[in-house]
């Protein structure tokens, strides 16, 4: 799909945690956008002190379904320029955008399982996959696997709930690395679930996060056989 650049209006911002930001926006010239699940878009970022401005790209949460209305998943915790305009949206703030960009969307892989890994706000291009899948009544077995920090870091889980009540081919595991005492869930990265996985030649794997991450759950997979791994490394805010 050839990028193209719109304009959006902020429609509302949700305070998801402490740091993160969920930001609604509405299409202004156009209709809708056309995007595959797990694609980015950018945003055009105006810097007060140069006068210039830079693009910051975010992955789409949202249904190609509904792309009147896009969601991003905004870390206000994040250090940079880029977490720092996301504190300053209102309601009716028109942005300049442009997309879709990205290699990282869903493929074809009807005969396998699929595994989805993601850390932070790597979630937001899984959660268009999955809403996606689920969207089209993909038969196929789907397993998310999610890392967060903190108890304070975890969102959207009365979601990911409902998923696994109503589809039985769908299930996940949360993880967290700095949990509290009385916390009685798994703990650890990311990586110690997968670890329970004793072969991967049946999966096709979405990987989303930090840079380590992406590297330490491919070099794993690939330790542990040979499946299809689609990744996407989330920028770090310089």
């Amino acid at each position: 799909m050839t990028p193209r650049r719109f304009r959006a209006k902020v429609l509302s911002v949700r305070h998801l945690t402490q740091d993160v930001r969920e930001l609604i926006l509405e299409l202004v010239d156009t209709q809708s956008l056309e995007f595959l699940p797990g694609q980015a878009i950018a945003v055009n970022i105006p810097d007060g002190a140069s006068g210039l401005s830079f693009l910051r790209y975010y992955s789409l949460a949202s249904l190609p379904s509904s792309s009147h209305q896009l969601v991003l998943l905004f870390n206000a915790g994040d250090k940079g320029k880029g977490a720092t305009f996301s504190l300053e949206h209102s309601i009716g703030e028109e942005l300049e955008c442009s997309g879709p960009f990205g290699s990282f969307h869903l493929h074809e892989d009807p005969e396998r399982d699929l595994l989805f890994i993601g850390t932070g706000t790597g979630i937001a291009p899984l959660w268009s996959m999955l809403s996606s899948l689920f969207e089209e009544s993909c038969s196929q077995p789907m397993t998310l696997l999610w890392g967060l920090r903190s108890e304070s870091d975890i969102y959207y889980l009365d979601q990911l709930q409902k998923w696994a009540d109503c589809y039985k081919n769908f299930s996940f595991n949360l993880t967290l690395s700095q949990p509290a005492h009385h916390w009685r869930g798994r703990t650890g990265r990311v990586t110690h679930l997968l670890q329970e996985f004793p072969d991967v030649d049946h999966l096709a794997v979405y990987v989303c996060g930090n840079r380590k991450m992406v590297a330490d759950v491919t070099s794993l997979l690939q330790r542990k056989g040979i499946c299809p791994v689609y990744r996407e490394r989330h920028h770090e805010e310089k």
